[in-house]
Order: structure tokens, then C-alpha cells, then sequence
């Protein structure tokens, strides 16, 4: 996909918008108003407008989680008429409707609920109900994660309800080593129903109403989605989306004199992050330190030997033939000249004057 920077280099501006979106699923939501510690308003931009769209990789989390929930639904069964599974409710139409159980009218907004409450005929939906797994219940101590709170809630506001089931299991390392042998209980499960219109949530200050987050929401969709331009990016927290982005090169119309500015910025932040960090000073003594070592080595070299190692440390001896040319000029000056050829070559430096406000 085409792109470039925005004048100011904080934002990726799309060159062209994609056929097709990705939507704001309950696992965006809290991303695309930073309200998750573990994701970015830019990363779920890169995610709707298909510009990054990271590989899945299962990990023992999400492994366990796929391997539990269906033991969490069972022992909620027991306490709750009717928990019913989507592939149970949609039935023959599961494969169609899978990625998104909501209609188009409800876009931006789209997703897949866990589980529902019904009424006996197993087709009137009561309740949403959200099963999470978590290392540390001191996070659920008298409240729900806002980034779990707002998923179940989103769920429910779409399919016209007022309460959410949340079901949380706490798993110690064993358990996630061995999923397949957790049996969920009242000493390691525990189920919150929430009604939507008790929930508030936080926002710079403010306490929201689930209405009003969604207001929210669909302002980011219009103000950075639909205009394909992104929120403000940061180096850090949104590297590996960057660094995923920047393998195509950008389409910038900015002047070249903008792009030496933006790479001396560049140059500046990356010396301050290494002053800050004394990086710069461990690099120089471990350069000092591998010299020694090499020549400490060498030293130890028996005649005839090429490979030498200490702990970590191996060195190699190669021998290559090698073209003396020196020599050959000077025995040979004709021959020389006769296939001597002109190559022209470019290096690009930069000096260490001052950046220009």
C-alpha cells in the first residue's frame, strides 16, 4: 500500500484508501482511544486501513484461553439457564458469519461475542458473556480491565441488551503449561455481570457513559480511518508497526531539503537515546574489550593452528588467495593500463553541524 509521511513526520498519510476495512471489533475498542496498555490508536489505524496486519502467533496464553473457555462455559452452565456457543446459536450459517456476527448497519463496529444467555428456545439472547484467562486477579480486584470491560460492553450495546456476563479464570504457570488439566472453581474462577448503564469509563478526566465511548470511537474512525490519515505515531511504543511500514519505501512529496532535516532529527533523537542511556559508553568499552580479546587470542595461537576459543569467544583463522596488484603494476605497467578502467562511485556523509529550527 502506498504512503508517506505527514509535513510534520508524525503521521502516515495513505496515498489510497483499501477496497475493504477492517472494523472496530471489541478487541479495538479500548486500542483506538488508549485505553490499553498493551496496544496504540495507531496500531488499530494500521489494522482497519490493512496497512499492517500482524501474523498470528499463539502463544501459552492464547493457547490456554482457547483450551479453557469451553470449561469455562460448562461451569458457568451451572449457574446460568442456556449458555450457548456461537457455532451452537448460528448453527449451519457459523462458517458465513464467524469473522462478524453483527450486521453492516452496525459498522463501524463489528465482532464476535464469546458466548450469550438465552431464553429456553435457545434463539432470544438475555445476556452477552465474556470469558477472559489472567495470570494476576489483583487486575480484577473489585473492578474489570477497561480493555475487557469495553469488549463484553460493545457486544452487548449491538445486539440491544443491558448485561454482560464476565467470567475470569487465574492461571498459576502450571496451569498454563498444561491447559488440557484446569478445571475451572470458586477458589480460581469468578463471574462479575455488569449492567451497561452502571458502567462509567475513564477518559482524560472525564467519566463516559458506553454511549458516549462509542461517540468517541466513531470520531476516530472518521477523523483517522476514513481520511486515511493516522494518529500521532510513537517511535517506541509502535516500532514493530513501523518497522513493518517502512520495508515499502514511502511516496514523499516533501522537499529534499525536508528529508535531510527529518533524517538529522533522526540522527539527533537516536545520539540523545544513547547518551541517556549510556549505550554509547558500554559500545566503546565493549569495542575496546573485543580488540583485546582478539589480540589475546591471537597471541595464544599455536604454529599451525587457525581456530582458538575463550568461553564465548571463538577466532578463526582463513587463508584466501589474494590478487597483489601493487605488485603486478609494477611488474607489468602496460597490462596494467591496457585493463585499468574508470568507476565512478558515490558516498553519502553527513557533517555534525547543529540542526536548523
Amino acid at each position: 500500500m502506498e504512503w508517506k509521511y505527514s509535513e510534520d513526520n508524525k503521521h502516515i498519510v495513505l496515498e489510497k484508501q483499501p477496497s475493504r476495512f477492517k472494523y472496530l471489533t471489541g478487541t479495538r475498542l479500548a486500542s483506538c482511544l488508549g485505553l490499553n496498555p498493551y496496544s496504540t490508536p495507531f496500531q488499530i489505524w494500521c489494522e482497519c486501513t490493512r496497512l499492517v496486519t500482524p501474523p498470528f502467533e499463539e502463544t501459552i496464553y492464547t493457547k490456554a484461553g482457547r483450551i479453557i473457555e469451553p470449561k469455562q462455559r460448562e461451569y458457568v452452565s451451572e449457574k446460568f439457564p442456556n449458555i450457548v456457543s456461537p457455532e451452537e446459536y448460528f448453527g449451519d450459517i457459523f462458517e458465513q458469519v464467524r469473522w462478524n456476527f453483527f450486521n453492516d448497519e452496525q459498522k463501524p463496529f463489528a465482532g464476535c461475542w464469546d458466548a450469550v444467555s438465552t431464553k429456553d428456545n435457545k434463539r432470544d439472547i438475555t445476556m452477552v458473556v465474556e470469558f477472559k484467562t489472567a495470570s494476576d486477579p489483583r487486575k480484577w480486584d473489585n473492578t474489570i480491565p477497561v480493555y475487557y470491560e469495553l469488549q463484553g460492553c460493545l457486544y452487548a450495546k449491538l445486539l440491544g441488551l443491558d448485561r454482560v456476563l464476565f467470567v475470569a479464570s487465574f492461571l498459576d504457570k502450571l496451569d498454563y503449561a498444561h491447559p488440557e488439566n484446569f478445571i475451572p472453581n470458586e477458589e480460581n474462577t469468578i463471574m462479575i455481570v455488569k449492567k451497561l448503564k452502571d458502567v462509567t469509563i475513564e477518559m482524560n478526566g472525564e467519566y463516559l457513559s458506553i454511549d458516549e465511548v462509542l461517540e468517541k470511537a466513531k470520531d476516530f474512525w472518521k477523523n483517522y480511518v476514513e481520511t486515511g490519515i493516522s494518529p500521532e505515531f510513537d517511535e517506541t511504543k509502535d516500532k514493530e508497526y513501523l518497522d513493518i511500514i517502512r520495508t515499502s519505501k514511502p511516496i514523499n512529496d516533501n522537499s529534499l531539503e525536508d528529508l535531510c532535516d527529518r533524517a538529522m532529527e533522526l540522527v539527533k533523537e537516536i545520539d540523545m537515546l544513547k547518551e541517556n542511556s549510556g549505550i554509547s559508553s558500554k559500545e566503546k568499552e565493549l569495542k575496546i574489550l573485543e580488540e583485546s580479546i582478539k589480540k589475546g587470542l591471537m597471541d595464544n595461537l599455536q604454529d599451525g593452528e587457525t581456530k582458538i576459543s575463550c568461553k564465548q569467544y571463538s577466532l578463526n583463522g582463513t587463508i584466501k588467495e589474494k590478487f597483489n596488484e601493487k605488485q603486478f603494476k609494477k611488474e607489468n605497467p602496460k597490462i596494467y593500463e591496457k585493463y585499468l578502467e574508470e568507476e565512478l562511485t558515490y558516498r553519502l556523509t553527513k557533517s555534525k553541524g547543529e540542526i536548523d529550527d
